[in-house]
C-alpha cells in the first residue's frame, strides 16, 4: 500500500518563472533536478521545466542519462566530479562533466580521444567551501592553458559554490576568489559560462553568466526573504489503517510510553522506512514504527492523513532543513502529477 505524493507541476513552472523574472537578461537559468528533483521526480520535473530552463544540473551520471532517455536534449551538467568509470557514459550521452583537477581533465581527454568524440567540461573551483574543486589559481591556469584548444575536451564553464550566501562578508570573500578564477579562464575563452550562485547566491544578487536554482523551484527559500514568492509543489498523503482510544497509562507501538491522558490515535501507514525519522515529534504518539505512525490529530484529506505539506514546518520539528525533508519524505510513495 503506497503513500501518495501529489506534485503540482503548474506550481513548479510558476516558481521557475518567478525565478526567471529576477535574472538579468543575459544570465542563464540552470534548473537543478538532482536527487530525483529533490524527491519530486527528476524526469517529470525536468520535462515540465524544459521551455523555461536553459539547461539542467544533476548530481550523478545516472540521473543525467535518465533525463537524456526521457527526451531532454538541452545541456545537462553533472555536478559530481568525474570518476574513471563515468567517462565513457558522460561522452556517450553528451553530458557535461565536472573536473576538479588537471588529472581528471587528462583522463577525460584520453577516453574522448579513444571514442573520437568531444566532451563538454565545466571546471569547479574551490572558493572556500573546501568540498570539491581546483584549489589553486596555478592549477586552474594549467588546465585552462592546456585544454582551451583541445580537440576533445571543450571547456565551456567554470563554477563554484557559496558556503554561506546569506552572510555578506563570507560571500564577498568567496566572490573575490571566484572573480580571479573567472578572469583566468576568460583570458583563454571569453565565452566560458561562469557561475557561482545557487538559490541563496541568486537571492543575494550574485548572477554572473548563469545561476543554478534548486530549492526555490520546489517552493522553499534557503533563507527568509521578500525578494520572491514561491509555493510548495508537493504534499504526501497516507492511508489511515485504524483509530484507537488509548486510556491514561496505556501505551501504543514499541516500548513503554504511557499516555498521560485518554486520547484517540490514528494509525497511519507511514513509517521511518517511508522517509521521515524514527522520533516522536509534536502531533505523534510514541516513535514511528518502520511502517506505521500513530498521529494524535492528523489533517485528513479525502480519507488520507496529510503527512507532509509544508517541509519547512516539518524541518523545524525535526531540527533539520527543508531539503532533507523533501528528498526523503516520498521514498515509498506513488507520485501523482497535477499538470
Amino acid at each position: 500500500m503506497l503513500n501518495k505524493a501529489i506534485i503540482n507541476l503548474s506550481a513548479l513552472k510558476e516558481n521557475a518563472l518567478a525565478v526567471k523574472k529576477l535574472l538579468p537578461k543575459k544570465t542563464k537559468f540552470c534548473a537543478v533536478v538532482k536527487a530525483d528533483a529533490y524527491g519530486h521526480g527528476g524526469v517529470e520535473c525536468a520535462n515540465a521545466l524544459y521551455n523555461i530552463a536553459d539547461c539542467f544540473a544533476v548530481a550523478l551520471v545516472e540521473e543525467g542519462i535518465n533525463l537524456r532517455l526521457s527526451g531532454i536534449d538541452k545541456e545537462i551538467l553533472v555536478l559530481t566530479p568525474v570518476y574513471p568509470d563515468d567517462c565513457e557514459l558522460i561522452i556517450r550521452y553528451d553530458l557535461t562533466a565536472t573536473v576538479c583537477s588537471f588529472f581528471q581533465a587528462q583522463m577525460l581527454e584520453s577516453v574522448a580521444k579513444s571514442m573520437e568524440r568531444a566532451v563538454k567540461v565545466h571546471i569547479k573551483f574551490n572558493s572556500g567551501m573546501n568540498r570539491q574543486g581546483v584549489d589553486s589559481l596555478l592549477e586552474l591556469e594549467q588546465i585552462a592553458s592546456k585544454f582551451y584548444k583541445s580537440e576533445y575536451v571543450k571547456i565551456c564553464g567554470l563554477y563554484s559554490h557559496f558556503a554561506n550566501p546569506e552572510n555578506k562578508s563570507a560571500r564577498r570573500i568567496a566572490q573575490n576568489k571566484f572573480l580571479l578564477a573567472n578572469n583566468c579562464v576568460k583570458s583563454y575563452n571569453k565565452n566560458i559560462v561562469c557561475h557561482i550562485s545557487a538559490s541563496g547566491g541568486m537571492l543575494s544578487g550574485v548572477f554572473y553568466d548563469m545561476v543554478r536554482v534548486g530549492i526555490l523551484l520546489y517552493g522553499y527559500k534557503p533563507f527568509p526573504t521578500d525578494k520572491i514568492t514561491v509555493r510548495p509543489i508537493m504534499k504526501i498523503l497516507s492511508p489511515i489503517l485504524r483509530e484507537r482510544i488509548i486510556k491514561e497509562g496505556e501505551s501504543a507501538l514499541y516500548g513503554d510510553f504511557p499516555s498521560k491522558k485518554e486520547q484517540k490515535i490514528s494509525l497511519v501507514r507511514y513509517g521511518y522506512a517511508d522517509g521521515l525519522d524514527r522520533v516522536a515529534v509534536e502531533g505523534q504518539f510514541n516513535n514511528r514504527c518502520m511502517d506505521v505512525t500513530a498521529y494524535t490529530d492528523p489533517i485528513i484529506e479525502e480519507g488520507y492523513a496529510v503527512v507532509m505539506e509544508d517541509a519547512e514546518e516539518l524541518a523545524r520539528k525535526y531540527n533539520t532543513i527543508s531539503y532533507e525533508i523533501l528528498t526523503k519524505s516520498a521514498m515509498r510513495a506513488e507520485k501523482i502529477y497535477l499538470r
